[in-house]
């Protein structure tokens, strides 16, 4: 059996896909101890072009969402642990030889770590600012019981275990995490399980991902539209003061601090419209 199955689902990312497949090749696990499953999200399929590491291959899952793309692949899995990323993610070349020393470590336990924001060259410094203050806190997100796919490993038979993730657009790991943590299973951070993350290249993006996060919530209909709308009209002033706390200047506190309610406002916009059946969630 293979150490650890490395587990990637790509929708339209090819290129991104390429640049974490060659930090995959760096990695200073030998090669043989481990493979790369891409799971290939696109209805018609679009990996034919795409060069493969030697110990990696495709499956394709056109069934619409990452998380079904990730059951797809934990299917196929060989590895005794698996490993979760993104396919615009940049591994550290430790990430797995780091990982499967604390997965071993901790027998049964969830493994996190750093999800390190970066700019990619022609991006705008709003989203890019927005994302390295608030994406990805992973610290935060253990000490609440979770942490988010771009950096998650954990052993095969505690996945196993927890369960599928459920087949949702956005959201699925939360949820594969909440039921991880009612289950007893313990989740660590050890800061040298490091993957680079990039910023968002535009303020649309943010807009997108924040109304495909809220456009799923809105189908599980888990919170009423009363609810939800009032939370994300409220303007997020406890945001602002928690970013001058932090020492964020005011210049760029005040930014955030408006980028982030014209995206809430977004979002109130979104999960009603999806909630009263005026549209679907989107996909991107």
């Amino acid at each position: 059996m293979l150490a650890i199955s490395v587990i990637i689902p790509v929708y339209r990312d090819w290129e991104r896909l390429r640049l974490c497949l060659e930090a995959l090749e760096r990695q200073t696990l030998p090669a043989s101890e481990w493979e790369i499953i891409v799971a290939d999200n696109e209805p018609e399929g679009g990996s034919s072009s795409t060069r493969l590491p030697v110990n990696a291959r495709i499956v394709h899952e056109p069934r619409p969402g990452s998380y079904a793309a990730r059951n797809a692949a934990v299917a196929l899995a060989l590895g005794e642990h698996l490993a979760f990323t993104d396919s615009d993610c940049i591994p550290d070349p430790a990430w797995l030889e780091n990982g499967l020393a604390a997965l071993r470590s901790r027998s049964g336990a969830r493994i996190t770590g750093p999800v390190v924001i970066f700019r990619e060259p022609g991006s705008h410094y709003l989203p890019y600012l927005y994302d390295l203050h608030t994406a990805f806190p992973q610290q935060e997100y253990v000490r609440q019981g979770h942490c988010a796919t771009a950096n998650l490993l954990v052993a095969r038979r505690t996945f196993d275990q927890v369960g599928k993730f459920d087949e949702c657009l956005s959201g699925g790991d939360s949820l594969w995490n909440m039921r991880a943590a009612s289950m007893g299973v313990p989740i660590l951070y050890d800061p040298g399980v490091s993957v680079g993350h990039p910023a968002r290249r535009s303020l649309s993006e943010i807009l997108r991902k924040r109304r495909r996060v809220v456009g799923s919530l809105a189908l599980r209909q888990k919170v009423s539209l009363q609810r939800f709308a009032l939370s994300r009209l409220t303007p997020p002033v406890r945001r602002l003061l928690a970013l001058r706390r932090a020492n964020v200047g005011l210049r760029e506190s005040i930014l955030l601090f408006l980028i982030i309610w014209f995206a809430q406002l977004a979002e109130a916009r979104e999960y009603a419209l999806v909630r009263l059946g005026m549209k679907s969630p989107n996909r991107t």
